[in-house]
């Protein structure tokens, strides 16, 4: 039985409760779980990796070698750790060693967020004693183990090779699992400077680094890597091999459907694009679909737009800033808008709804929006997500998918519209006369899709995300125009183009159920099929408050979750375990009670999800502030 079949036994037997560690080999001691530990010689010459047994509650003195800082991978206690001697990554030292620091920027940073970095921070530092970097050796007993700079699942990730019992080894952290897979893409979301693409634009942007550290570790020809989670792998090169040709189509197919063609124009795609798939590669850009000037009982100003009745009236579409309050207000001054009637709110991000609550006291208008993201645009503090408002929005008048009204001479139909984002909406306007116009917030341009930003939840179901805003525009009857409030035109889609986004879309289900392990690709895209609700809460010292922890089952069978808090000196949590069990792609919740610390301050609290075949450890957090 080959040593990857081997492995798979081992993590089956564990997951019965029939086997708890294996000796790989003569010094090599490999325990599979949620995060793998491994025990690296013998005696006093031996490290452990990733995790160490101290958690197991053996508790003697070590050393840890650590290949990079996300708090799912690192010591679940740091404290316990200050007596052992700690190796880590010099470029991750700041998210180790001031934690404290991140979460308390993090309370006012999370709002109007551009960056789209990983939040699976530390809640307290972890004691290092050596910073390691590429070029440097660890040395323990007859063994040596050399440091490479392996950026790409993290941006300073490092992966620690030698000789260990006659096999070129590398422990190699997240940077790949078995079967040449990743656990998610979400991860990669990063910045692309020489392209000026910043990170909340910059679509798994890290498979760049990903790729470049795959084809160094090709190079050393290596043959086992043992990786952070998941089993052993024995064949590295065709691993390696397989994850390199996997992110290559990904992203190929990512370009080919990109909206931003449109906004940033076909140079920097490419300088995008060749980062991934080489100099000179072949790039295929969606050409731009027909668009014409914007009909002149649309008003535009900035990322909202203003329908104007045949007596004046006018309607608006989102308000992000205070000088659309300005321009509207001297529209009505100029006698070209008699009165503002209604505000109809496409999504949350901060462009688009900073500043609704302020017109609607101004105009003195209802606010509309779609049940399914209500509840974000009244309780901001509630939800993480990317570039959002933080200025709640009260009273709001909430539709239902397919809700008509009658305003004025036009029937306004509002649609659940999870395109741009998974919390978002649409309008359709329709007036005798003339073509109906589709307001379609941020969710297409001429070029394709706006789905750069993996951390919107651009699901990858038959029925939701891309694949049910494509469906509602292939059931438009006649002509019609669709309106991006950040776009200049009205533009549409022929049939054409249509089926070459659903093609390429179904495409890229496809390489995504390829490029990661588990039983349907949306866990690797949504960051957010666990969280906690409400995010971020501020309680007085010593206050209850109940939280729940929100699951999505994305998977096409019945899953049992289990749910285990995780909370610091001074916390209590009850219970301290709990179960959901929902069925294929369903949704649900769990209550937990949790009871802070009298000391003031910023803290969070995790917990662990677990399931068949996937077991996470700290793997969300809420961001709790006591005064």
């Amino acid at each position: 039985m080959s040593l990857f079949f081997r492995c798979l036994v081992l993590f089956a037997l564990i997951a019965l409760g029939e086997l708890s560690a294996a000796q790989v080999s003569k010094h090599l001691w490999f325990e599979p779980g949620p995060i793998n530990r491994v025990k690296l010689g013998t005696g006093e010459s031996s490290v452990w990796i990733y995790r160490a047994s101290l958690e197991g509650g053996e508790g003697n003195r070590g050393r840890l070698l650590v290949t990079h800082a996300r708090r799912d991978v690192l010591p679940l206690d740091p404290p316990r750790f200050e007596e052992w001697e700690v190796y880590a990554p010099q470029a991750e030292r700041e998210l180790m060693e001031s934690p404290q620091s991140f979460w308390r920027a993090f309370r006012s940073k999370r709002f109007h967020d551009y960056e789209q970095q990983s939040t699976k921070v530390l809640g307290s530092p972890l004691s290092v004693d050596r910073w390691i970097a590429e070029g440097d050796a660890v040395t323990f007993g007859e063994h040596s183990l050399e440091v490479l700079d392996t950026p790409g699942y993290t941006r300073g990730a490092v992966s620690y090779l030698g000789m260990i019992d006659g096999k070129r080894t590398a422990f190699t952290g997240d940077l790949i699992y078995a079967g040449g897979r990743l656990i998610d893409l979400y991860s990669l979301q990063d910045a692309i400077p020489e392209a000026q693409i910043r990170g909340y634009h910059g679509y798994a942007a890290r498979l760049a680094q990903l790729v470049n550290s795959l084809e160094l570790l090709r190079q050393k020809n290596l043959e086992l890597l043992v990786p952070a989670r998941g089993p052993l792998i024995e064949n590295p090169d065709q691993a390696i091999g397989q994850l390199i040709g996997r992110a290559k189509k990904l992203y190929h197919n990512y370009l080919s459907t990109n909206a931003l063609n449109w906004y940033f124009k076909e140079d920097r795609m490419r300088l995008s694009g060749e980062r991934v798939l080489g100099k000179g590669a072949d790039i295929a850009l969606m050409p731009y679909s027909a668009y014409l000037e914007t009909p002149d009982w649309i008003l535009s100003h900035s990322t909202s737009r203003l329908i104007v009745s045949d007596e004046g009236f006018g309607f608006l579409l989102d308000c992000g800033y205070q000088h659309v309050i300005d321009r509207v207000q001297a529209w009505i001054e100029q006698g070209l808008v008699r009165k503002i009637e209604g505000i109809f709110v496409t999504h949350f991000h901060d462009d688009h709804a900073d500043q609704v609550q302020a017109a609607a006291k101004v105009f003195g208008c209802p606010v509309y929006a779609l049940s399914e993201y209500s509840d974000v645009l009244e309780n901001p503090s509630a939800y993480h997500l990317p570039a959002m408002t933080e200025n709640p929005i009260e009273s709001i008048s909430v539709m239902e998918d397919g809700q008509a009204i009658r305003w004025r001479e036009f029937d306004l139909t509002f649609h659940y519209y999870p395109g741009q984002a998974f919390h978002h909406g649409a309008l359709m306007a329709e007036k005798q006369g003339v073509d109906p116009i589709f307001f379609i917030g941020d969710s297409f341009s001429p070029s394709g899709m706006d789905d750069y930003c993996l951390l919107n939840r651009n699901l990858m179901h038959d029925d939701s995300g891309y694949f049910l805003c494509l469906s509602k525009l292939r059931q438009i009857r006649g002509d019609y125009w669709l309106i991006n409030e950040h776009i200049p035109h009205v533009f549409r889609f022929s049939d054409v183009e249509l089926g070459y986004l659903e093609h390429r879309y179904h495409e890229r289900h496809r390489i995504l159920s390829e490029l990661v392990p588990w039983d349907d690709p949306n866990y690797a895209i949504d960051e957010q099929w666990a969280f906690f609700y409400p995010y971020g809460a501020v309680l007085e010292s010593g206050a209850t408050k109940r939280f729940e922890v929100r699951v999505t089952n994305h998977s096409p069978k019945p899953r049992r979750f289990e749910i285990r808090p995780r909370v610091g000196s001074g916390f209590v949590a009850s219970p301290e375990q709990a179960v959901l069990i929902l069925p294929a792609r369903g949704q649900g919740s769990i209550e937990l009670e949790i009871q802070v610390p009298q000391d003031p301050g910023v803290y969070i609290v995790t917990a662990d999800v677990l399931s068949e075949g996937m077991a996470f450890t700290s793997w969300i957090e809420a961001l709790v502030e006591v005064e």
